[in-house]
């Protein structure tokens, strides 16, 4: 193999890895608008239907207050997902708080509503893994 065919290949190799990083990202930002999204329906069921919980599964405090929290965070994480998509180093960072924070909530509300808090801890974990795990491709 000659010089210029295997610069050629690593070429190919280099783009085909920005290419599967691009990817993840993209997977992450939709796994974060869909989090986001789910948290944001828990938010407003939480506050309108209280009847589609079990409040006495709460670690602490009432649906009252846990609504604006899941609200708060759910909105945050879709705005985070614009800037993963954009590649912002700031979307990276927010990505990975409020992801942190979606497990979080979703961990202490488990009690409240069980099978929506598994789906929503796996779809926070692997916005989390993803964001870390590609974090080179982001500006800085």
């Amino acid at each position: 193999m000659d010089a210029g065919a295997h610069v050629d290949v690593e070429r190919a190799e280099r783009e085909r890895a920005a290419r599967r990083a691009r990817s993840w990202l993209n997977f992450a930002a939709a796994y974060l608008v869909a989090a986001g999204g789910m948290s944001l329906i828990w938010g407003i069921v939480a506050l309108a239907n209280k009847s589609a919980f079990h409040e006495g599964g709460l670690v602490w405090s009432k649906l009252d207050t846990w609504g604006p929290i899941a609200l708060a965070v759910g909105g945050a994480q879709i705005l985070a997902a614009i800037l993963v998509v954009q590649r912002r180093f700031a979307g990276q960072w927010l990505a990975g708080v409020l992801a942190a924070l979606g497990i979080l909530f979703h961990f202490l509300t488990l009690g409240a509503y069980p099978a929506w808090s598994v789906i929503a801890l796996v779809a926070n974990g692997l916005v989390l893994w993803a964001i870390t795990a590609q974090g080179d491709e982001f500006d800085d």
